[in-house]
């Protein structure tokens, strides 16, 4: 059978879980345009602390010269200049958290998500990208981890990065954007309706990919 060239497939669970990196290979494995909305989220919270909070957030999305790039790498450009590799810290995590919480971020986003992924041939990974955003996904996925095991490799990906990571800050933000993400009155972070859970602990990358790409020639994806 023939691949399918028009799937939504959504990729959600707490950071940590393995998502990024999964994502991007099935994507790659597929054919598709991978879809990082963490990234979305992350650049307007980079964008906004720049700016020094200087004006509602409403008010800075009106006219914010901002560009979302996903042919390969996705990228995020600020003024024309890719701020892809800033908004890759604890402290750009937990503000992207915190203004997750406003509905007016979140309608934002969506707005730009859903019309990239309007016509398939798209992994997206987040949150709530098989809850909200493409609730009629065809294949949805929810990663998790134990919390032990998300927080070293979070910690791992950072002293990769720029080698200060340091091991208990990194377990103390991370159970606080899990508790911001899971509490938050507005699309809190669950296991969408439908999705299939997998938990990667202990699993090699390569072995969590077959898994996936398993369960999406089962349901006629191949």
């Amino acid at each position: 059978m023939t691949q399918r060239r028009d799937l939504i497939i959504t990729i959600d669970g707490p950071s940590g879980a393995g998502k990024s990196t999964i994502a991007k290979l099935l994507a790659s494995r597929l054919g598709y345009t991978f879809i990082d909305t963490g990234a979305m989220y992350r650049g307007i919270a980079y964008a906004y602390k720049k700016r020094e909070q200087s004006q509602q957030i409403a008010g800075l999305l009106q006219d914010l010269p901002i560009r979302f790039e996903f042919k390969g790498e996705a990228k995020v450009l600020l003024d024309g200049a890719d701020i892809s590799r800033e908004i890759r810290t604890p402290e750009i995590s937990l503000l992207a958290s915190s203004l997750s919480q406003q509905m007016v971020v979140r309608e934002y986003l969506y707005k730009v998500q859903r019309e990239i992924g309007k016509h398939g041939g798209v992994v997206l990974e987040g949150r709530d990208t098989g809850s909200v955003v493409f609730p009629q996904a065809q294949i949805k996925f929810y990663l998790d981890a134990d919390p032990v095991e998300r927080a070293r490799r979070r910690h791992l990906e950072l002293t990769v990065k720029d080698g200060t990571s340091d091991l208990t800050k990194v377990k103390e933000e991370m159970s606080r954007r899990d508790k911001n993400d899971s509490e938050r009155d507005i699309a809190p972070l669950v296991i969408p309706e439908g999705a299939m859970r997998i938990d990667t602990t202990g699993l090699a990358i390569e072995d969590v990919l077959r898994i996936l790409l398993d369960h999406i020639a089962a349901r006629g994806g191949e």
